[in-house]
């Protein structure tokens, strides 16, 4: 029988000790890329089905479009869901949960919570301290204490503030008030840019809108300026928003370039192609050309959609064309818009929806129906919040 020297027994050892730690980072990392996947699934199941906020004897759960109780009503509030994650509170203690319902974060760890959005949401301890957490309910960035406030992530960038002393003059003395500072930070914790701006929005489409003194501009995700200041600019819709000048209304692209003056004494957003604009008091459609789609002779109008446009005209709605030619005659004392195919509408005190045809689909019994973008609309009757679908039947449907 061979025997090994006490050198040999000493690097087996080593070897063996060496395998078990090698063994354990590919365990760790088998770990994570599984919790990867796992997020991952859960995220494509949520994206394959939505989940809306019901509530039951004060209490909120979720319901999918079919209206089946998926997750049973027993929190304190409950947001919306977001890359499969959403808010909730128990006992006004914010978590956050997976469609699975399992907690990312629990409760008691931190006072607020935002939305999850980039992989990520921000969170405040009671502390005040202000963190990033990942989709593994993991600390991926602390932020400085001086921080008040941070939001989620948008195009890589988040919108943060910090509260300042302002010194103005009045009566030639100086007052100091408490005012705000924006700036945004990358998700690796930098800051992009420094607390310059008096206001400032979120990041979309790598444009964001932001105040310096009294005056707004368009900036893009380099922090140039693309626009002139001007008085303010509305939010984007397909691209277009709408901004004020001198107390004019005209229209600005995402790329800060003006495509129609401002010239009108009011203007609404673009959907579908159409705006709302008044001229001497009147309303009427322009294209993103600038061009009328009829002369102005309504008193309001609805946002043009599938084919179809509220319009008032003593004092009652009726529907229109995208050329201004009649579709329904006045009769409701207001609408919304068609999606889907219904248009919330009301007659009185009490809101139902109606199909192209101009039937009622969804009774006139409600206090408040919402429109049906998602396939459902929210819906209050008697002070109960509700949905309904594109039928007209009334959900959560509640086993028995």
């Amino acid at each position: 029988m061979f025997t090994k020297s006490p050198s040999y027994y000493a690097s087996v050892a080593i070897n063996v000790n060496y395998c078990l730690a090698e063994f354990n980072i590919i365990a760790a990392m088998k770990h994570i890329i599984y919790s990867f996947i796992f997020i991952t699934l859960i995220n494509l199941s949520a994206s394959a089905q939505k989940l809306f906020p019901i509530l039951l004897k004060d209490k909120w759960g979720y319901m999918n479009q079919e209206g089946k109780v998926i997750i049973t009503p027993k929190y304190d509030i409950a947001q919306e869901f977001n890359e499969g994650f959403a808010v909730v509170a128990l006992g006004n203690q914010p978590c956050l949960i997976n469609v699975s319902e399992q907690r990312i974060i629990d409760t008691g760890i931190y006072q607020f919570i935002s939305k999850f959005n980039e992989g990520s949401c921000a969170v405040r301890n009671f502390e005040k301290q202000w963190f990033y957490i990942n989709a593994m309910g993991k600390i991926m960035l602390k932020l400085d204490s001086f921080v008040y406030e941070a939001n989620p992530f948008y195009n890589g960038l988040a919108r943060v503030s910090k509260q300042m002393d302002e010194i103005s003059k009045k009566y030639y003395i100086d007052v100091t008030s408490l005012a705000y500072r924006f700036a945004y930070i990358k998700k690796d914790g930098k800051y992009a840019c420094d607390f310059i701006y008096r206001d400032a929005e979120n990041f979309e489409n790598n444009i964001a809108r932001v105040k310096e003194n009294t005056m707004t501009f368009l900036i893009d995700n380099t922090f140039t300026k693309k626009c002139k200041e001007t008085t303010e600019i509305g939010k984007f819709n397909e691209g277009i928003a709408v901004f004020i000048d001198n107390g004019k209304f005209g229209y600005i692209n995402d790329k800060g370039e003006i495509i129609i003056p401002a010239q009108y004494d009011y203007a609404s957003m673009f959907y579908n192609g159409l705006a709302e604009v008044e001229i001497l008091k009147k309303v009427c459609y322009i294209n993103t050309a600038g061009v009328k789609q009829f002369e102005p002779t309504f008193e309001e109008l609805r946002p043009f959609a599938e084919g179809f446009a509220g319009f008032k005209q003593n004092d009652k709605y009726g529907f229109i064309n995208g050329k201004g030619e009649m579709m329904m005659q006045p009769y409701y004392d207001d609408v919304a818009y068609f999606a889907n195919g219904l248009c919330p509408v009301r007659k009185g005190s009490k809101w139902g929806a109606i199909n192209k045809e101009g039937k009622l689909v969804l009774k006139l019994d409600f206090d408040f129906v919402g429109t049906f973008e998602d396939g459902v609309a929210e819906i209050i009757y008697k002070d109960i919040s509700l949905y309904a679908d594109l039928r007209g039947n009334i959900l959560p449907i509640w086993d028995k």
